[in-house]
Order: C-alpha cells, then structure tokens, then sequence
C-alpha cells in the first residue's frame, strides 16, 4: 500500500486472550485522536470487546461486512475517532470462505481498502483489534498493516504466544512472497509492549519481574504500561476514559496517579517513535 495515500495502519495481535490488545487500541486510538490525528479503529474480534467498550451495538455495517460484501459504518465515539464495530458472525468467515476456495484470502481487506480508498484517505491511522488467533481475519489485517502490536502480561499464556504470533507473521510473509517480482508483499514488523506489570512496595511481583527482564533483552519491546486502577476503570462498566482520568487535576494530586500518567505518555510517545521508524 502507497504510504502518501494510505493511513497507518496497526494491528493488536497474539494469540493469547486477555492479554490486552483491546485496550491498547483504545488508549493509543484516543491517544492519536487527542493529538488531532483522524483514527479509525476496526474490531476484527467477534467478541466484539471493543464494540462494546464503547457501548455500540450495531448489527449491521459491521466489518463483517468487509468480508461478505455491504457497506460498513464509521460510528464516531469521540473527537476525531470512529469505531467500525465487529459482529459476532465474524468467526465463520474463515472457514465460510476456504470452503468457497476464496482466492488471495488473506489479501481481502487490501482490496476492500482499495475499493474504498476515497473514505479510507479521509483517516490517518486504522487500528485494528483482532481475535486472539492467527487466522484468517487477523492474517488479513497484519498484511495490510506497518505493524502488529503484540500486548504481552506477565503470564506464561501470554509470554509463550510471542514466538507463535512470530512464527505465524513469518509464514504469512513467506506464503505471500510474489516470486514473480522477487518481491514481499507483507512487510508488517512486530513490535511488542508490556502491560499491567506490577509492584509490590517498590518490588515487582515474580511474575512481572520476569517480564521486565525479557522486555530488557527484546528490542521489540516499546516499553510497558504498569498495573493501575485508573486504567482498569477505562475498561470497567465505569469506561472512563484513561485520558480524562489522567488529566483530572484532583486525580494528579496524588503523586502515584502522576507517575503513572509520566509512565503512560512515554510508553505512547515511544510507540510514536517506532512507528515512524517503520
């Protein structure tokens, strides 16, 4: 995809549940669109996690739409930001669409993107949320994607889906490889970032510490958002938005809710950097 023409597009992806894709997406989709960047963030998970973090529950228009044919809705849920919400039928595309013998199926959404390029301009970044898969529907949004985040706690789950969420962008791009041209045809990098680590005191916990050490040794790793309640509340039934709680001048009195804000723009600005390195 012509990067001048195109938004930046990312995918939230490892195939691991819980780990936190979902809310990556939202606080980096508000983090871009507070910047005054346009974002559009796609829910690729038919659990609908994200849809429903914003408490939308469309049933039509939805990004299975992308797949089966229709037109889909750009559902504005904050300044500069819009949601394109999942559908729970989503999870029978992949097979729905190798029993059609679908050709190019991992190259679906290009196309659809293509076939829709006039509103697709209109957005700075696409961010994706995806499935905790490597399936079709998630390989269809890291070939079109710069990047794919995977979101990693401090669980073995989580930490053992790194190499497997590897191995499957490597053979993505291998089985994509246009021989032809002697070109690639995914270049999507894998970046890592670290969540919900946790202190004790000034200690971290085992679990978090072992994290952090693989997170000093692994390049791929941005940084890491620490375990905070102001950022569980954002996910919660409160969904308070992480950035108006870091920003609420009686929350920042509190010299932990200070720190945890400094933590949380760096990791983002961090991002930022790496993105633009891509």
């Amino acid at each position: 995809m012509e990067e001048e023409k195109f938004p930046i597009v990312l995918t939230a992806a490892l195939p691991a549940g819980g780990t936190g894709k979902t809310p990556f997406i939202r606080v980096y989709g508000e983090w871009k669109a507070r910047q005054g960047y346009k974002v559009a963030m796609l829910d690729f998970d038919h659990q609908c996690s994200l849809t429903e973090l914003y408490d939308v529950f469309e049933t039509d228009k939805t990004t299975l739409n992308i797949f089966k044919g229709g037109e889909v809705e750009y559902i504005p849920v904050e300044e500069n930001l819009w949601l394109v919400p999942s559908h729970p039928n989503l999870q029978y595309e992949p097979a729905r669409l190798r029993a059609e013998g679908t050709q190019n199926i991992y190259f679906l959404l290009e196309d659809w993107l293509y076939e829709h390029e006039e509103e697709i301009k209109q957005f700075d970044y696409l961010l994706i949320d995806t499935h905790p898969d490597t399936d079709t529907i998630t390989k269809n949004a890291l070939a079109v994607s710069s990047a794919q985040i995977g979101v990693v706690m401090p669980t073995e789950k989580s930490v053992n889906a790194i190499p497997k969420a590897e191995q499957a962008l490597s053979d993505l791009k291998r089985e994509t490889y246009d021989k032809r041209h002697h070109e690639a045809r995914v270049t999507c990098e894998f970046l890592l970032i670290g969540t919900n680590i946790e202190k004790v005191g000034k200690n971290y916990t085992k679990l978090s510490k072992q994290l952090v050490h693989l997170m000093r040794e692994d390049a791929r790793f941005v940084g890491y958002i620490p375990h905070k309640e102001l950022f569980a509340q954002a996910m919660s039934d409160e969904k308070i938005p992480i950035w108006e709680q870091v920003n609420n001048q009686l929350l920042l009195k509190e010299a932990s809710n200070r720190a945890f804000k400094a933590v949380l723009e760096s990791v983002m600005s961090n991002m930022d950097q790496r993105i633009e390195e891509l």
